[in-house]
């Protein structure tokens, strides 16, 4: 073949592909669920330079060390120290949350740690409530769910088939609003079972849960429950041993149902009549600092206004809550990499109605607002910051400002752009591959960033008070 003719068809070959780079849709195209992209002229000419967050400052193994309960504790360079913004610059706000911790030797400081999936399996917020039962005392995990669609560290669940699961995240009883703090709720009913064979009925009358804990628990228990419809029986049990039988009367009102625990034990089993509704087990002393991980996978942290007021306002007031930590936002970046809001607004509206709907629930405790970390898209050979990060930042700090809550901006904190690369292209990595979630060693990081956040603040106060 001639030089010529090669040439040519050389030639021919590239304009064609620069035709189908000029015309071939930014976002890709759909074929058959198959997601089909092709690079644009600028990036199939030029070579994109991403520039990571420089972060490599921020580890520093050999200062990390355990406490008692064999906990790690990581240590992280003074300007990773992002302060908390303050609702109209209101120095004071959390100085009543202060003067509670101050007293925690005495009595019992509750925290509520909402979030999606980034505080599953109790991530971060274990961490924070080791740093501050070390510094103000407690001990215990705080409340545990019956039931949730995340895991829950330290403890396994086994349970018969007649619960209802019911949870704000997949709210499908327009009629049921009883969820109490943790935004989940397990239901005994009786079941009608047909043999399918001699189509024989039976009835399971009683419901049961059984609970195992990675931990023996030494001290008593507490279950908050209650039998709205009818008058019920519940009996918990460790092993053969029973603990405690309670008859229900037909009642609204939470019951606080203490459990005695004389020995260590490592098992508890639930067995409860028709009718009964579980809202949490609650582990922890009379005194000292609780941080309770309430983790809800998948939500925007919408739908909590769904909740009744009354049972969140009662068992917020029965279990001594003083603060809430409020992180969502990363279900609220569309799944396709390609697809940018135009604007956040809608978000900022229905997060404002749920920390409006705490803040009226719960008027005794402040709010902080955590927001969305840095989660990445892929950009030719690399990654960048999802565009929609920075909106939906602006839309949760409003959110924050309109309710008069605090905020802390995570995103800024962990290196602001393009950082979560340099989290998870580590050496040893702190977040996973999918460039959204911290691993198990990166929240222990993220988790000091905050709280060194939190006791610059308390210094503050402590200082104040000196004046």
């Amino acid at each position: 073949m001639k030089i010529r003719t090669i040439i040519l068809t050389l030639v021919a070959i590239l304009l064609v592909l620069g035709l189908i780079a000029l015309c071939f849709p930014k976002e890709g195209l759909n074929f058959f669920g198959l997601k089909l992209k092709f690079p644009t002229l600028k990036e199939a000419l030029f070579k994109q330079n991403l520039q990571y967050a420089n972060i490599d400052d921020l580890v520093d193994e050999k200062d990390e060390t355990r406490n008692a309960d064999n906990v790690a504790k990581v240590k992280i360079a003074d300007k990773y120290i992002s302060g908390l913004e303050y609702p109209d610059d209101d120095t004071t706000a959390l100085y009543s949350f202060f003067n509670a911790l101050e007293q925690a030797g005495n009595k019992k400081v509750r925290i509520l740690h909402y979030g999606d999936s980034q505080i599953e399996g109790d991530r971060i917020t274990s961490y924070l409530r080791s740093r501050l039962q070390s510094e103000f005392q407690g001990k215990g995990q705080g409340q545990m769910p019956l039931f949730s669609l995340s895991n829950i560290k330290g403890v396994s669940y086994n349970a018969s088939s007649n619960w209802l699961h019911k949870s704000i995240i997949n709210k499908r009883d327009k009629r049921f609003n009883c969820y109490g703090l943790m935004m989940t709720a397990c239901v005994s009913y009786v079941q009608e079972m047909v043999d399918t064979t001699t189509f024989d009925t039976t009835y399971l009358r009683t419901a049961w849960i059984s609970m195992k804990f990675d931990n023996a628990i030494s001290n008593d228990l507490h279950l908050y429950c209650s039998s709205p419809n009818n008058q019920s029986t519940i009996t918990i049990s460790s092993k053969e041993n029973v603990l405690v039988q309670k008859t229900l009367q037909a009642s609204n009102d939470i019951i606080d149902l203490k459990i005695p625990i004389n020995t260590p034990i490592s098992s508890l089993k639930i067995v409860a009549s028709s009718g009964v509704q579980l809202y949490s087990l609650d582990n922890s002393l009379d005194e000292g600092v609780y941080v309770d991980n309430i983790s809800l996978r998948g939500s925007s942290g919408w739908g909590m206004n769904w909740n009744n007021k009354h049972i969140i306002s009662t068992m917020a007031e029965m279990l001594d809550v003083k603060l809430i930590i409020m992180q969502f936002g990363v279900n609220a970046v569309p799944q396709e990499e390609d697809k940018v809001l135009d604007s956040y607004d809608f978000f900022e509206k229905e997060y404002s109605r749920q920390l409006a709907f705490l803040r009226e629930s719960i008027p005794q405790a402040q709010i902080i607002v955590v927001g969305v970390s840095d989660r990445s898209r892929k950009k030719g050979d690399g990654y960048e910051t999802n565009p929609n990060i920075p909106k939906l930042i602006k839309a949760q700090r409003q959110a924050a400002k309109e309710n008069g809550c605090l905020f802390w901006d995570m995103y800024e904190a962990m290196g602001g752009n393009n950082s979560m690369p340099s989290w998870v292209l580590r050496e040893k990595p702190l977040a996973n591959p999918d460039f959204i979630h911290f691993n198990e060693r990166g929240a222990k990081y993220i988790a000091e960033m905050f709280y060194k956040s939190f006791e610059l603040e308390y210094k503050k106060y402590q200082m104040s008070k000196q004046r």
